[in-house]
């Protein structure tokens, strides 16, 4: 099987972590990583890998994130992308026939970074996907509202809408709100 991204080079098995192997390619770092092989991980390797494992150190992963679309090595159907979260622009790549995720070089690593390495599966679900869209539209929105408010109005607004939501009687006090600016 050849490396999706170089083409002309042959995937070679390597383990990413104690009992988690993958195929990976040797130019351009990528690895291949059968999700039958990851949940059998997850569920026998990964709590204790976790006890062991030292913390990362703070400063960012350099991860590279292939841009084109890629071929599944196994079937040669196209794999479809998946954002990784609202705080990365990174995407892994899914062959959703063959449940094979193509990891590029560094990705395992930012993964584990946000902690999303326990939590491949989930990356791929529309709920997950749908919840990233949300996030990132909230996030836009904060920001037009902090450039119309400035600074320090927008973090007053903010503090009282996050005092309203808490409010035991937050209905009434929308009402209240709504009729005084009338």
């Amino acid at each position: 099987m050849n490396c999706p991204h170089c083409k002309d080079v042959r995937l070679e098995p390597k383990e990413l972590e104690l009992g988690l192997v993958a195929a990976s390619c040797s130019q351009c770092g990528g690895a291949l990583l059968s999700l039958m092989f990851y949940r059998y991980w997850l569920e026998h390797y990964a709590a204790k890998e976790a006890a062991e494992e030292q913390p990362d150190s703070p400063e960012p992963v350099e991860a590279e994130d292939t841009q084109s679309a890629l071929c599944c090595p196994k079937c040669t159907r196209l794999m479809t992308k998946f954002q990784v979260g609202p705080d990365t622009d990174h995407r892994l790549d899914l062959c959703t026939t063959c449940d094979e995720a193509w990891l590029d070089k560094g990705e395992w690593r930012l993964l584990k970074q946000l902690d999303l390495h326990g939590k491949l599966p989930k990356i791929f679900t529309d709920a997950w996907q749908r919840n990233i869209r949300l996030q990132r539209q909230e996030q836009r929105q904060n920001e037009r509202f902090r450039d119309l408010l400035g600074d320090e109005d927008f973090e007053r607004a903010e503090a009282f809408k996050q005092w309203l939501n808490q409010h035991p009687n937050k209905i009434q006090i929308r009402q209240f709100l709504s009729i005084e600016f009338q």
